[in-house]
């Protein structure tokens, strides 16, 4: 007996609705959280900067301040509107703000969550006025100028040869020298007994300090300012000197002798003090 097979007849099996797929599903979910986080980070009114509030300003106008980072925090993207607190560069809008405002030295720019910017600003402060052609800038302990100043400050008077050039912003006198300048201001009156009202930079090693008798002192920046503190100390505690100093021109404690020059009289006769 002949064994006979039969085949089922094949039948296409029924595609699933894609509305039935897993992977239609996982995309959607993606989809919707990645447009769910894009509108709460650029466009949820909860996150929307609506208050900017700035501490720390003398100088510098408050409103300018405010109104600068509200510009920095309007975005545009496509073609929506965004104020979100989220978006705002902080970094950048310091370094803008820094380069806007030369008064400002230092400031700190933070979110507080949800709505509000809140900035501190720390100011220059002017340690001298720098005189430069038909301008005095107002210079802080870092030599930077940051705004004209007024000739009637009482700050020590600074000058370096410099034209026009110098503007706001700028550093107009290296640090290092700066320092020196003032260090020996203070030393000078509390030695001397007299007020220094102006500094000449003659050239980068020799710095005329004027006193308010009208006689100079001359030092080098580049050299010990305690060694040439010491001699000056040794010349001005000296008896013979109270005669000599309603008559002098100048003192150079540059060297390792010191040199006192008389009014009215040539630079080849500079006395020789041997301290």
């Amino acid at each position: 007996m002949t064994r006979r097979t039969y085949k089922k007849p094949h039948r296409a099996k029924k595609k699933k609705s894609i509305l039935a797929q897993a992977a239609f599903w996982r995309t959607a979910f993606f989809m919707t959280a990645i447009g769910g986080t894009v509108w709460l980070v650029c466009f949820s009114p909860a996150l929307e900067i609506k208050e900017i509030a700035i501490s720390g300003t003398e100088k510098v106008d408050r409103r300018d301040c405010v109104s600068f980072i509200a510009g920095e925090a309007q975005k545009k993207i496509a073609f929506f509107d965004s104020k979100s607190i989220l978006l705002l560069n902080l970094d950048k809008t310091k370094k803008e703000l820094m380069a806007k405002f030369p008064q400002i030295q230092d400031i700190k720019i933070e979110r507080q969550f949800p709505s509000k910017i809140y900035a501190s600003i720390e100011e220059r402060r002017g340690v001298a006025r720098l005189a430069t052609g038909q301008k005095s800038f107002l210079v802080d302990n870092d030599g930077i100028a940051f705004e004209e100043a007024a000739t009637t400050t009482d700050l020590l008077e600074i000058g370096t040869g410099k034209a026009d050039g110098v503007k706001a912003g700028d550093t107009a006198i290296k640090k290092e020298l700066l320092d020196n300048i003032l260090k020996m201001k203070v030393q000078i009156q509390e030695l001397a007994q007299t007020v220094v009202d102006s500094a000449q930079v003659a050239t980068p090693e020799r710095v005329n300090m004027r006193t308010s008798e009208g006689w100079y002192i001359y030092f080098d920046p580049t050299k010990d300012i305690a060694n040439q503190m010491t001699k000056l100390a040794a010349v001005i505690s000296d008896e013979s000197f109270k005669a000599k100093r309603k008559d002098l021109e100048y003192l150079d404690i540059r060297f390792t002798r010191v040199y006192l020059k008389a009014k009215n009289t040539p630079e080849s006769s500079n006395e020789d003090i041997n301290q």
